[in-house]
């Protein structure tokens, strides 16, 4: 038996196994939000299915909770210049490279989930057209639940928002608040629970999922179901890093991009279900603005719209008025 020739053989074989092995493209994906997070876990079931359908050619590695030091308001900069090579980022965050990153977070402009599916479908033209204008590529998207404002007082009128220290997290937020004379106080997610702990805030406009991570049980008492705003989160590929794939590997990470976002979609209406009841488990009252408070609130709203919508691209008027005209 020729040994040398079988272990030759036997050495080949392994070395282009090594080679197949290190050939898959990897690809590091920050993520801002905790890794139990519904838009975490969605993020795992995408990465999962591309690996699948990739046969392992792609493999995408989560990196929640801002574990590679990146800010949530830098991430349309840090894929488009390479610094990671996929990316999930919050939209309304990301209007310091381009105004129309806000359009969907313009103040009381959507009233209901079903009117932000309705707007998505009008929006994702305009979000591909700013992304491929950023070096990237948009995958999917999945929404936050409706907003809340969640206080330790309680709210039954809009003078009770008078003064309140509130942690804001946007433009369009922040202006409400400051029309209906609160306090704002513009904080990443990071800075949120420390602040509470040290009384630098008393109310933080968020939503359910975000209240159950930042268990907001310990330092407040109601959530306020206030809709002044909707938000939602993109997932992006770097263009130079998705033309370097194969054409089968491109396709398969759209089919699984495309047949996951309604899932994704309807995961955030289930965490909404879910975080309330888990925040009334703790004893955190949630509640519903009166009407008549609502309306107060999106009269004090009315200008601030127009005036944000006469700092964009005509496109976001363009968008408003067909949204608004359906």
């Amino acid at each position: 038996m020729n040994y040398t020739k079988i272990t030759t053989v036997a050495a080949m074989i392994l070395a282009g196994s090594a080679s197949a092995a290190f050939s898959a493209t990897n690809w590091d994906l920050p993520l801002a939000w905790p890794a139990d997070n519904y838009i975490v876990k969605n993020a795992q079931v995408f990465a999962d299915r591309v690996k699948e359908t990739t046969k392992g050619e792609v493999v995408i590695t989560l990196h929640p909770s801002g574990s590679l030091g990146f800010k949530g308001p830098e991430m349309v900069s840090v894929v488009r210049d390479g610094l990671a090579p996929i990316g999930d980022m919050l939209l309304n965050q990301q209007v310091g490279e381009n105004a129309l990153f806000g359009v969907q977070s313009l103040p009381y402009l959507i009233d209901s989930f079903e009117d932000l599916k309705a707007f998505d479908t009008m929006y994702r033209p305009v979000l591909d057209e700013v992304f491929q204008q950023n070096n990237q590529k948009l995958l999917y998207t999945v929404p936050w639940p409706q907003q809340q404002i969640y206080t330790k007082k309680e709210i039954k009128t809009v003078a009770d928002l008078s003064g309140v220290k509130i942690r804001s997290y946007d433009k369009s937020s922040t202006e409400i608040f400051e029309a209906a004379k609160m306090i704002a106080v513009q904080l990443p997610w990071g800075e949120v629970i420390p602040s509470l702990a040290a009384g630098v805030i008393d109310a933080v406009a968020t939503s359910s999922p975000s209240a159950v991570d930042g268990s907001f049980w310990e330092f407040l008492k109601y959530g306020y179901t206030t809709r002044q705003t909707w938000n939602t989160n993109a997932v992006t590929v770097n263009l130079d890093a998705w033309n370097a794939l194969g054409d089968a590997e491109r396709k398969a990470i759209e089919d699984a991009a495309s047949s996951l976002q309604d899932s994704f979609w309807q995961s955030a209406a289930d965490a909404d279900a879910a975080n309330m009841a888990k925040l009334a488990e703790h004893g955190l009252e949630n509640r519903d603005l009166d009407a008549e408070t609502r309306a107060k609130l999106k009269e004090l709203a009315g200008p601030l719209r127009e005036a944000a919508l006469a700092g964009m691209d005509g496109k976001a008027r363009e968008l408003v008025e067909a949204f608004e005209a359906r």
